[in-house]
């Protein structure tokens, strides 16, 4: 299969122009089977309540838009979106063929400002196989692993809205490679890592005036990783694409966990501010669920 990664660039906002946008991306590509956008692709990745504008109901237009692309480029479509259902908002992610939608991934540990969080299910059921979706900061956690470690998987995707400190890509890189290698090590099927670039619009909470202070950007860094590598070569540098084999495959080893996250990290700021961060963001978004946007 012909997977192609696209890197979008976040400060285009809009879902009509982001959808023409991309679009334009994907009538560039050679023959892709399957075109896997970031998350929230659809809306751009923001972090306060100016992305609740964007929310699509019952996901009628995002499924619709993905259905209406992959049938005219012949392809598969994976976009991640923000999800309104029964009266809650959720960073969820589809995969989509031409007639039909065949699953939808919600992020368990979704921004508490903006996002309904849970615990949500993480496989969707291809013609190409399982394909585990665990969306940005859910791909690092003890969860994600939980519910697809015994699943028989043909591939892994890590769609992501990552922000990171531009002054030290290498850092960011070891990162992101320590995480997919995990995986591919562990599944031994394809793993795909794709992400935004540009700058981040405001985020809610004490975790987004750090980040705004560092200068944290999306630095894209998108990649796929697999035993057997046959890069393509193409025609924008939007685009990562690579034939790999999909077969599927169970699990032959753990992933080790620290404690619930496959990066050990700073326990001061997970304990600190992230966890303090995380509970205040659930109050805003219930106290703000009841007025701006109950159905």
């Amino acid at each position: 299969m012909r997977i192609c990664l696209l890197e979008l660039d976040n400060e285009i906002k809009g879902i009509e122009s982001r959808q023409t946008y991309i679009e334009s991306l994907i009538e560039k590509l050679e023959r892709p089977e399957l075109v896997v956008l970031p998350e929230l692709s659809q809306s751009s990745y923001m972090g306060s309540e100016a992305i609740w504008k964007y929310a699509d109901k019952d996901s009628q237009i995002t499924s619709k838009w993905a259905m209406d692309m992959a049938k005219k480029y012949h392809t598969f479509i994976a976009a991640g979106y923000v999800e309104k259902s029964g009266g809650d908002l959720y960073n969820s992610y589809l995969i989509a063929g031409e007639d039909k939608v065949y699953g939808i991934v919600r992020k368990s540990e979704a921004e508490s400002f903006i996002f309904k969080r849970g615990c949500f299910p993480n496989i969707i059921a291809t013609p190409f196989g399982n394909v585990a979706v665990g969306i940005c900061y859910d791909s690092r956690r003890r969860h994600f692993y939980e519910n697809i470690k015994d699943a028989s998987l043909s591939l892994i995707l890590l769609p992501h809205g990552s922000p990171n400190n531009p002054k030290e890509p290498n850092k960011e890189r070891q990162v992101t490679d320590y995480i997919g290698n995990m995986y591919l090590d562990a599944f031994q099927v394809p793993v795909c890592y794709v992400n935004s670039t540009g700058e981040l619009d405001f985020i809610r909470g004490i975790s987004g005036k750090m980040i705004k202070k560092a200068g944290f950007r999306l630095n894209g860094l998108s990649k796929i990783y697999v035993s057997q590598k046959s890069s393509i070569q193409t025609a924008i540098p939007e685009a990562i694409c690579m034939d790999v084999l999909l077969e599927a495959k169970t699990r032959i080893k753990a992933i080790r966990f620290f404690g619930e996250d496959i990066i050990k990290g700073n326990w001061l700021f997970r304990s600190l501010i992230l966890k303090p961060d995380i509970r205040a963001g659930i109050r805003f978004y219930e106290k703000r669920r009841d007025t701006d946007f109950d159905e």
